[in-house]
């Protein structure tokens, strides 16, 4: 069973996106909505902001996976929602650039972070600015994003567990893992956003009829 890999293009693209609606989501946030706690036990709306940030100035700097994401957090949680967006987007202006410099041996290259190629870890940067972005929106009271970063992180997700030999030995897992994410709720009958949930540890994967190994940060 195999699932393809991710496109560069498409891939980097959609990073570089998924950066900019995340900019765009915390820069209109209220000082109240900035202290907010969410779904990420000991964290606040500041702490995933932080964190979202500081991940894409470790990417742009080359040193990515140097800090752990509490790290990143602390360092930047007490900047301003104006603050950290005008620094999203000054790293966005440099990830954009990677498309022109990453061939596609780089891309199937190795990648800093253990078991993934670079690819994949760049589709791993988009799917963590996506469900993050997620946690701040639940937090605040807004309705999820269904366009194309929820089903780039679904195909992400359904990737990782494709390579958890424990998650795939589950039958009720294993028989989603080669599904396309663009037809995943017709072929599965499980919605997209509710899978994405369990499957990262924000919901509980029961009610889905799902195994806890479903979630791939467990």
């Amino acid at each position: 069973m195999t699932r393809p890999q991710p496109d560069r293009h498409r891939t980097i693209s959609g990073l570089v996106d998924e950066y900019r609606s995340f900019a765009q989501l915390i820069g209109a946030l209220s000082d109240a909505d900035w202290a907010r706690e969410t779904r990420c036990t000991g964290w606040e709306v500041r702490d995933i902001a932080a964190h979202v940030v500081g991940q894409a100035i470790d990417t742009v700097s080359g040193t990515i996976g140097s800090r752990a994401p509490d790290d990143q957090a602390a360092a930047l949680r007490s900047e301003s929602p104006t603050v950290l967006a005008e620094q999203l987007h000054t790293a966005l202006t440099s990830l954009a650039q990677l498309a022109t410099v990453i061939d596609d041996a780089a891309w199937s290259a190795p990648n800093p972070a253990p078991g993934l190629t670079l690819g994949q870890g760049v589709h791993a940067l988009q799917q963590d600015a996506y469900v993050h972005g997620d946690d701040i929106r639940d937090a605040v009271g807004l309705p999820f994003d269904a366009g194309p970063g929820l089903h780039a992180s679904l195909d992400f997700v359904l990737g990782a567990l494709l390579r958890d030999d424990t998650a795939r030995a589950e039958p009720a897992v294993a028989r989603i893992l080669a599904v396309p994410a663009d037809h995943f709720t017709q072929q599965t009958g499980l919605a997209a956003h509710d899978f994405l949930l369990a499957a990262t540890g924000r919901r509980d994967p029961t009610p889905l009829r799902l195994p806890e190994n479903v979630n791939i940060f467990r």
